[in-house]
């Protein structure tokens, strides 16, 4: 038996497989192992995209994987503002050149938020600063009535505030 997938199917199964690493990620209570997991879910998301046609959401996604990998490498000073600096600026870029009226402000906002927590705050105070970015992201999936990703959204917020409440646990 030959198992056929055509691009549209296969692009599916990256962007489920790339859910579940994602929430793999917010299971992991360590920043850096965080991190890699949580840009191998970017990437997989990046691929669905593209098979998709939908270029600018996989050059986005794709920019997120490499945002979040340095963001754990690129850790004091110059290099560090710089590189914050460059993807605050990439994703506005796209949020003007993707521009589709005021929901556009929703991932806007998440993708910026995610950047500065994930380069200038701790671990435990960068999981917080993600809670804000998963409301704009469940109220921009709610808006466009995009109840797969808004569903999966929530069980990231869920996993992170599970996580979070982990991380005040052991602190001390």
């Amino acid at each position: 038996m030959q198992l056929a997938l055509d691009s549209a199917s296969l692009a599916y199964l990256f962007g489920g497989v790339g859910i579940l690493v994602e929430w793999r990620a917010y299971w992991l209570a360590d920043g850096l192992a965080f991190r890699r997991w949580s840009a191998a879910g970017a990437l997989l998301w990046a691929a669905q995209y593209l098979l998709l046609d939908a270029w600018t959401a996989g050059w986005t996604m794709a920019s997120t994987a490499l945002r979040t990998m340095l963001s754990g490498r690129v850790e004091k000073g110059f290099y560090k503002h710089w590189a914050a600096a460059g993807f605050v600026a990439l994703f506005t870029g796209l949020t003007v050149f993707s521009w589709q009226g005021q929901v556009s402000l929703l991932p806007a906002f998440a993708v910026v938020n995610t950047t500065l927590a994930l380069f200038y705050l701790n671990n435990r105070r960068m999981r917080i600063a993600l809670l804000a970015s998963s409301l704009a992201w469940i109220g921009n999936d709610y808006i466009w009535q995009a109840w797969p990703a808004l569903l999966a959204e929530s069980v990231a917020m869920g996993i992170n505030l599970r996580t979070i409440r982990k991380l005040f646990v052991n602190r001390g």
